[in-house]
């Protein structure tokens, strides 16, 4: 099997070093993937338990609002702007100045970060009725208002958690630690669970539980990464020394990072005011269906741009262009091997997967109809939302923050403009529609930018990739799309529904993989090698 992987890498024409660092990619892919599944199977746990208790209603529209501008801040300055700074930054760090330098490096940003959140949570609730009005400015009804103002006061303290737990792992990823940050969302999701279950009737309003047990699970998600820092010789001493080069570099990068991380988690938001203007329900559809869209989009997606970056970022700072463009390009394939198909499996089978997933208890089969809708609309743009936030991640490493940021600001206008057009023919169905639309322009516009800085970009053997993959999921969704009818008929009555449903995402799955051995695509015949020798630290 070596030998094979060995020829693929030949016949694309890579060298033993390229191969060696796109397989440690996807090597750690795997890693994090596994622990991003624990993960994202203990956050639809959670929802399940959130769609039992609130299904679609009044109160989980509530919810959805007081939790987005906290959850908006996390995905944009935390995990998005910070990471892609940090990591390139602190990499650099390391590989010039050495261990001492990195971990005085980490001391100044966690200082500097925990005061800066510490604030902005305080601000966050001192300004909570504004914050609601912007978020929802089409309700009227003073009662839900007040109770989102309340909740928005509840929730805001989870950006501090969040950021400093985005920093940790920004710099155990780049020290080679990946399976312990990917493991912090799980506590985070069992604490909500916990709150529901546990905190919620004997609460009120009973959303409380959900509200606390998510400021709990922040609050796990920094400490499962204390050992690990530990382990990379990383002390969380406060150091003040906030205008050392590192610093500076970083807190330069994170502006146009913010914004170039923008685009999907803007349109997220813009989505959410524009919904508070439609029928009731609508923001809880799009919740849900949000929910079920980062399933695949977080165990695979995120997990090879989590990989990757440290790769790239190593690869640019050393001077490797053949093995930077080979890694990139290695990186940009997997993604659209894994989304392609994924994006075909959401479509056909949105029905009964949503009314498996989710409908008993408050979740009646109106709920699941509207979330169904709305998933559709959103796997649309699942690729390209994908291949977008991989396309940002490999300018990151080159320290270029301004051109994601540039196009995602551009791609951001046209979808909200797109939204405005369809919000009223399709409401709710047009608002996620026009989420795929920005997420497609956004990718393409990127792609043109990447192959007019990156001259020697194998363009030729990733667009071949990629058409490829795109016709083999067309081929799995053809015969997924009965399947799915199948399992369907069977809604109302739930074990025969989840064994259907699970049959026919096990036969998507297996025709999908199985056209891709028997055509010898290099990333299956890749990842089928290192799934059977597994390599890597936790």
């Amino acid at each position: 099997m070596q030998v094979k992987v060995y020829y693929i890498c030949f016949r694309e024409g890579l060298s033993i070093t390229k191969m060696e660092e796109t397989g440690q990619i996807a090597r750690t892919a795997s890693l994090v993937s596994g622990a991003t599944l624990l993960s994202r199977l203990a956050g639809l746990v959670r929802d399940q338990v959130a769609g039992y208790y609130f299904g679609t209603s009044q109160v989980m529209d509530i919810f959805t609002v007081a939790f987005r501008i906290p959850n908006l801040l996390r995905r944009l300055l935390a995990e998005g702007a910070l990471t892609a700074a940090f990591v390139p930054v602190f990499s650099e760090t390391l590989t010039d100045g050495g261990p001492a330098a990195a971990a005085a490096l980490f001391r100044n940003m966690f200082t500097l970060l925990a005061m800066v959140l510490t604030l902005l949570s305080l601000l966050g609730a001192a300004f909570a009725p504004q914050i609601v009005t912007l978020t929802a400015s089409g309700w009227a009804d003073p009662g839900k208002y007040q109770m989102a103002v309340f909740l928005t006061r509840v929730l805001f303290p989870y950006i501090f958690f969040m950021g400093l737990g985005a920093l940790f792992m920004g710099a155990l990823n780049a020290k080679g630690f990946f399976v312990a940050p990917a493991l912090g969302p799980v506590m985070s999701n069992l604490a909500m669970i916990a709150g529901a279950v546990i905190l919620g009737p004997r609460l009120d309003p009973p959303i409380l539980g959900l509200a606390l047990g998510a400021l709990v699970g922040g609050g796990l998600q920094l400490a499962i990464q204390l050992p690990g820092l530990r382990q990379a010789g990383l002390p969380l001493r406060p150091s003040f020394k906030f205008l050392s080069p590192g610093v500076k570099k970083i807190l330069m990068l994170m502006g146009p990072a913010a914004l170039g991380a923008a685009v999907y988690q803007l349109s997220v938001f813009i989505n959410t005011n524009l919904a508070s203007y439609l029928p009731e329900s609508s923001l809880s559809y799009l919740y849900y269906a949000d929910r079920l869209m980062q399933f695949p989009l977080g165990i695979f997606s995120v997990a090879i741009g989590t990989a990757a970056l440290p790769a790239l970022a190593r690869q640019s700072a050393q001077g490797d262009q053949e093995g930077f463009l080979g890694s990139a390009r290695f990186a940009l394939g997997l993604s659209f091997f894994i989304t392609a198909p994924a994006m075909a499996g959401l479509i056909g089978l949105a029905r009964p997967l949503v009314a498996t997933l989710f409908q008993r208890g408050q979740f009646d089969a109106q709920s699941a109809l509207g979330t169904a809708a709305a998933l559709q609309a959103y796997a649309l743009g699942l690729p390209f939302l994908s291949g977008a936030g991989l396309l940002a991640r490999i300018f990151y490493s080159r320290a270029d923050t301004r051109t994601p940021a540039l196009v995602g600001a551009y791609s951001l206008a046209l979808g909200v403009a797109a939204a405005l057009l369809l919000m009223g023919p399709l409401e709710y169905f047009g608002l996620a529609l026009a989420s795929s639309i920005s997420s497609l322009i956004n990718f393409f516009w990127l792609y043109g930018k990447l192959l007019l800085r990156e001259k020697n970009f194998p363009r030729a053997a990733l667009r071949r990739e990629v058409a490829v993959y795109f016709l083999l999921a067309a081929l799995m969704g053809l015969a997924v799309w009965p399947l799915g009818l199948w399992a369907g008929a069977a809604i109302g009555r739930p074990l025969a529904l989840t064994l259907k449903t699970l049959a026919a995402v096990a036969g998507g799955v297996m025709i999908y993989v199985g056209l891709a051995l028997v055509t010898r695509q290099a990333h299956a015949l890749t990842l089928l090698r290192l799934w059977r020798r597994p390599k890597g630290r936790i």
